[in-house]
């Protein structure tokens, strides 16, 4: 009959089963993926060199505080000879003033520290330290440095504020520092 006509029509049983799309493949992967692992290696390069740059300075700073200490120990053995006093003295000093050199120049890296002499060096140094153990204290005698004739020195004195202001750098972060305050437009053209 006509009933079971129109069940034979159905029209829904015609249409097709739904298709689910496929599974997202998991490569390549999509762009945001790419930016963030590129930000992450970046970030990991970045902390990777900050510790590696770190690491270098503490060992030019340990090798600076070493070189001290068998300069200072050199001269203690060496001065107790009278031919050997004046030699040893001289010597002493310009052992101290290249080790604060370096590390002058590691630490201040903007200033033009290698041409520093005299008085601009002493005032440089206590600038860096907010002292005047060198402009007017025991390291006064690094001014003239090899070139007095004659030894005459405070060297305990020399050695504890060369120490004291190496150690205080050792101790602070490193940064690209500029020139110490204290340094002034007259200070740089002594230099000059």
């Amino acid at each position: 009959g006509p009933t079971g006509n129109m069940e034979a029509e159905d029209p829904l049983a015609q249409l097709a089963d739904i298709h689910l799309p496929g599974d997202v493949p998991f490569w390549p992967p999509a762009p945001g993926w790419w930016m963030l692992a590129g930000l992450l290696l970046l970030t990991i390069a970045l902390v990777g060199r900050y510790f590696y740059l770190q690491g270098q300075t503490k060992r030019k700073m340990k090798s600076a505080m070493y070189e001290l200490d068998q300069a200072y120990s050199t001269w203690q053995e060496k001065s107790q000879s009278e031919n050997l006093h004046n030699q040893a003295g001289l010597d002493l000093l310009y052992n101290f003033n290249s080790i604060l050199k370096r590390v002058a120049l590691l630490y201040y890296p903007q200033t033009d520290v290698a041409k520093l002499t005299g008085n601009a060096w002493l005032q440089f140094l206590d600038g860096a330290d907010q002292s005047k153990d060198f402009s007017e204290g025991a390291g006064k005698v690094l001014s003239d440095g090899t070139y007095r004739p004659t030894f005459s020195a405070d060297v305990d004195a020399l050695y504890t504020i060369t120490r004291r202001w190496i150690m205080r750098h050792y101790l602070q972060p490193r940064a690209t520092k500029n020139a110490p305050a204290k340094m002034s437009s007259d200070t740089a053209e002594v230099s000059a």
